[in-house]
């Protein structure tokens, strides 16, 4: 998903002297985390806010996951996030766009988490790219929010996937993690905050057999409709409950106290 925070996580860094990765004229060199750098286009579908909320998320309600699929998972961001704050886990990372799976692959072999981290290129809707996997207790995804002809297609194709259901929208992705579930795992999702998309998310979460647990709603600042929603599902019977968030303390203002704890908790502010 395209964030209206496309420099959250990004900060120019030096790297080591003897480590030069390839970098091509149209990217850049950013430091994720305090251990992580991460390789994105220019211009493309950059690291940001919904990336540390939907990693966040997953995180607390999925502490001790040691077996974690990300579906649509890009250039790699959510995976490198929980890598560095579930130092147990294994990241399966499924993505369809070749552009992204490269840079996913080269940000594993950038960062030596080859052992953990396993970058597949195909479509989510394919069960072959599983084929053999045991259930996972924890999987991600941010499913693109729009679909094909509702709007403006992005020429940058990082950008169109992250926005339009080229591949699939929050449907698949819901019937793709109920059929990877172990028992006792979560699913946690991240939409744009528009009321339709939560609509449509708790339809498909409900259609493929997963209960909501928790609904936590994204506010830009205060007083403003959600900017995203994230969900929290699981199999069984879950107690629902809803919560909010402000991502900055007024518009245009500095960050909220509360999400500021959560960059420091995801370890997001370079240091």
């Amino acid at each position: 998903m395209e964030s209206d925070h496309p420099n959250d996580l990004a900060g120019q860094t030096n790297l080591p002297a003897g480590q030069h990765p390839r970098i091509n004229p149209d990217e850049t060199l950013d430091r994720l985390t305090s251990k992580f750098l991460i390789i994105q286009k220019r211009r493309g579908h950059r690291a940001a806010s919904d990336d540390t909320l939907l990693a966040w998320a997953a995180a607390r309600t999925r502490p001790e996951a040691s077996r974690v699929l990300d579906l649509g998972s890009g250039k790699g961001t959510v995976a490198m996030l929980l890598l560095h704050c579930l130092p147990g886990c294994r990241v399966i990372g499924l993505e369809a766009l070749e552009v992204s799976h490269e840079l996913a692959t080269r940000n594993a072999h950038l960062n030596s988490l080859q052992d953990r981290w396993d970058p597949r290129l195909g479509d989510l809707r394919d069960p072959s790219l599983l084929a053999g996997e045991s259930l996972f207790d924890l999987i991600t995804g941010a499913p693109p929010f729009m679909p094909v002809g509702s709007g403006v297609m992005p020429k940058d194709p990082q950008r169109a996937a992250g926005r339009f259901e080229l591949r699939g929208g929050v449907w698949d992705y819901a019937e793709a993690a109920a059929g990877n579930l172990a028992k006792g795992g979560k699913v946690v999702f991240l939409m744009d905050g528009l009321a339709s998309s939560r609509s449509r998310t708790l339809h498909a979460l409900s259609a493929a057999g997963l209960c909501i647990s928790v609904i936590t709603a994204v506010h830009p600042f205060p007083g403003r409709n959600p900017v995203y929603w994230i969900f929290e599902a699981g199999m069984g019977a879950q107690l629902q409950t809803e919560q909010s968030l402000c991502i900055r303390t007024k518009q245009d203002g500095a960050f909220s106290p509360e999400f500021e704890a959560i960059r420091r908790e995801m370890n997001c502010i370079p240091g």
